[in-house]
Parts: structure tokens; C-alpha cells; sequence
């Protein structure tokens, strides 16, 4: 199925307009999320709940020199469809969905090895929440919390289904779903894929407080392991 391209540019140009008025990243908390989540975060992880634009997404997504060592953006950051952001069985936008962004990224050159980042909105936390728990599906003995939790709810998969060296990472943050994906590489370690989402929502928290995304993946898993 295609996908509509769209250039870095043009995420650029969408978010120069962006006021500097922002509110306080520790201003909100997630006691309203849905039940049956994963580990909660920490109270000062602030939930996405702005409708961001399609330009923001697309700044969310890591670039080169943002994503974890070895890893170079593969192509342009792209659009995403609605069915992209269902579970892989379903060829229809799951509910409520809004809009999304999708990028994709190689191991030293080599397409052999790739890793693969989903940013997708939703109109409430609610749809939200339950696409992400389709996402993560039903591999408990596959499945572990991440330390330090990340957003509202979070899970890494262990080399899902008959998979190796894969790790899949599911987020939700209020309105925001991201989904992560590793394959070789550095696939075998989930702090990478851990260290990857942590940082798109930190980039889309940024963004919802009219800053720029500014945060990487290195910076991220450095903090992890101190």
C-alpha cells in the first residue's frame, strides 16, 4: 500500500510558526488514564492530549545523529496511513484514529539490519488505549515493563512470535500511541528500543509545549544506564 512522502523540509516549515507560550511540562499528570495498563510512569511524565499537527509528528521522529548509534535514517520520514497504525491482521484505520508519522533507519549501511519508529494520534486516550493493547498482544512471557516506565503505558516485546534478535516497544501517552521496532543490529538489547521511544515522546512532549524536539536516543539511553 503506498504512502504519502514527506520531506523533513516541510515538518520544518510547519512547526516555525509555533507561539512561545508553553506550559509546564509537570502540570499534568495520567490519574485519568484508562485502566489496565502496563507499569505507570512517574507523575512528572506529561500525557499528550493536543491534537498535534501532522508537521509535528513528523519533527517527533528521530533523524540522523538523533537515533541510537549505528542507525542512520533510511529515506525520508513519511506519512503514515491509517492502516499502518492497526495491528498487522487489519487493512482499515483502527478507531479514532487522527493521523501519523513513520520513519524507518538502517545498521551501518545496511539494510540488513533495520529498525522502524510509529507515531500515531488518536482522538481520545481511550482509542488510543486500545489500540495499544492490540499492539502489544498476548506474549506475557515475552513481554517486560521497562525501568524507568515510559509515558502512561509501556511494554517491551522480546522477539515476538518465532522472531531473534527483535525487540518491539509499545507506548501509550494520553492521546499518542508510539510503536518501535528493532531488528539485528542492536536488536537484542531493549535498552536501544526502550532508550528509542522514550525519546519520540519526549520529542512530542516538547512539541506540545510549542519547544522544539531536541531530544535523541543516545541522550536517552546514557540516562538509563546512570
Amino acid at each position: 500500500m503506498p504512502r504519502v512522502r514527506l520531506a523533513l523540509v516541510g515538518a520544518l516549515a510547519g512547526i516555525a510558526a509555533l507561539t512561545a507560550c508553553s506550559s509546564s511540562s509537570n502540570g499534568a499528570d495520567s490519574a485519568s488514564s484508562p485502566k489496565g495498563g502496563d507499569k505507570p510512569a512517574a507523575p512528572a511524565a506529561k500525557p499528550i492530549t493536543k491534537a498535534l499537527t501532522q508537521a509535528q509528528l513528523t519533527q517527533a521522529l528521530l533523524g540522523d545523529g538523533e537515533m541510537l548509534p549505528g542507525w542512520a535514517l533510511h529515506g525520508d520520514k513519511d506519512v503514515t496511513e491509517g492502516q499502518y497504525c492497526n495491528s498487522s491482521d487489519k487493512e482499515a484505520a483502527p478507531a479514532g484514529w487522527v493521523r501519523g508519522g513513520d520513519s524507518s533507519y538502517e545498521y551501518n549501511g545496511s539494510t540488513n539490519n533495520m529498525a522502524y519508529v510509529d507515531i500515531c494520534l488518536f482522538d481520545s486516550e481511550e482509542n488510543a488505549h486500545a489500540t495499544y493493547t492490540e499492539w502489544k498482544g498476548a506474549e506475557t512471557n515475552k513481554q517486560q515493563a521497562p525501568e524507568p516506565a515510559v509515558g502512561d503505558e509501556s511494554v517491551l516485546v522480546i522477539d515476538p512470535g518465532a522472531s531473534e534478535d527483535t525487540v518491539y516497544g509499545y507506548v501509550r501517552s494520553g492521546k499518542a500511541n508510539i510503536r518501535v521496532r528493532i531488528e539485528g543490529g542492536t536488536g537484542d538489547d531493549p535498552s536501544g528500543a526502550q532508550a528509542t521511544m522514550t525519546a519520540t515522546l519526549k520529542r512530542l512532549q516538547q512539541l506540545q509545549d510549542n519547544k522544539a524536539a531536541t531530544v535523541t536516543a543516545p541522550d536517552e539511553q546514557v540516562t538509563a544506564t546512570n
